[in-house]
């Protein structure tokens, strides 16, 4: 009688034992798995930028502008810059956000020039996409030179060694570098090669290329922008020019390399424009380094999501902006900060 007693005591505080160990894993579990408390007020940061004029600008304004709305007292700045330097100063945690293409973060990660070396997965995380598919790639040139060399597509100009006076852009334009690097390797050739069948590379930014162009002093420029582009409307006021079309396939080929989107560029879109142009479109996003505190990345992304109207109202250049696209981050992964909010408001799962 008493070995069963005792055989019965023991199987109770078994499972009394196995009980309390199952409610500390579960308590354990739902702890862990609980979004941590954002504390109220101002949010005091740093984003890194682009260069402080142009359309990008507009983007990282109203970010601030929009922070700003919501957390009142903010100290938050736009620091103009470029980037290559932008996404260092986060690496090195010198700054806490950045806005970037999402071309720029691809090449970092990729340990792409300028950057010396790949960045270790996960050292720059997705914040918030303010500029969803607005950055269209633009290939256009002086009507004459393109009647003169039989010019009807870009693959023309590559095939047939059409010697030309091409703008690239700046060195540090690592956005308008990339886009002319991936165009070239889908026929396997490089910038090299093009000077050597006697094109001239050009390294000035669109508005100089712009005025040369005006001048006949250059006869192709590849460059970017929102649709319509400012400085493409004023150059063909005063300007026979024509955009150089990219097949499907090769519009395609840069999307892939560059880890972006394509999309057409409608008819009639400029006054030059006879026909849709298909193109590699480019968003333009908030990143975080490891610097970016829990808090101020969730306000970041709460505060883009609750002005979202406001923001949109601010530029042409925002009107494809959409709380649906904030987290789209292309392959990004979410900071923990700006993943949280999202899960709240059910963008993500």
């Amino acid at each position: 009688m008493l070995a069963t007693v005792l055989r019965l005591t023991r199987k109770v505080r078994h499972q009394l034992l196995l009980a309390s160990a199952m409610a500390a894993f579960v308590s354990a579990g739902v702890s862990a798995a609980a979004t941590p408390e954002v504390k109220d007020g101002p949010v005091n940061v740093t984003i890194a930028g682009y260069s402080s004029g142009g359309q990008v600008s507009v983007f990282g304004e109203g970010v601030i502008d929009a922070v700003r709305r919501s957390y009142p007292g903010s100290s938050i700045i736009y620091e103009p810059g470029n980037p290559a330097g932008a996404l260092e100063y986060l690496r090195n945690g010198r700054r806490p956000f950045a806005l970037e293409s999402l071309v720029e973060p691809a090449m970092a990660y990729e340990g792409r020039a300028p950057f010396r070396e790949k960045y270790k997965e996960g050292i720059i995380t997705g914040v918030a996409n303010g500029a969803p598919d607005v950055f269209a790639l633009a290939v256009y040139a002086r009507k004459e030179f393109l009647d003169e060399h039989g010019v009807k597509s870009f693959d023309d100009l590559i095939r047939n060694k059409v010697p030309m006076r091409v703008s690239v852009n700046q060195p540090g334009n690592l956005w308008a570098r990339e886009h002319v690097r991936a165009l070239l390797s889908y026929y396997d050739v490089t910038m090299q090669d093009i000077e050597s069948w006697g094109s001239s590379l050009v390294a000035q930014p669109t508005g100089a290329s712009n005025d040369l162009m005006r001048d006949g002093r250059l006869d192709v420029v590849i460059t970017g922008g929102a649709t319509p582009a400012g400085a493409i409307v004023e150059l063909g006021s005063v300007l026979d020019i024509a955009f150089v079309p990219l097949s499907k396939e090769l519009a395609e080929h840069v999307a892939k390399e560059l880890g972006v989107k394509t999309g057409v560029i409608p008819a009639g879109s400029y006054s030059f424009q006879k026909e849709d142009l298909h193109v590699p479109f480019t968003s333009f996003v908030i990143v975080a380094g490891p610097e970016a505190s829990f808090d101020d990345a969730y306000k970041l992304a709460k505060s883009m999501y609750d002005q979202m109207e406001h923001y949109r109202s601010l530029h042409p250049a925002l009107s494809l902006a959409s709380r649906e696209r904030l987290a789209d981050l292309g392959d990004l992964k979410l900071h923990p900060g700006a993943e949280a909010f999202y899960r709240e408001v059910g963008l993500i799962k």
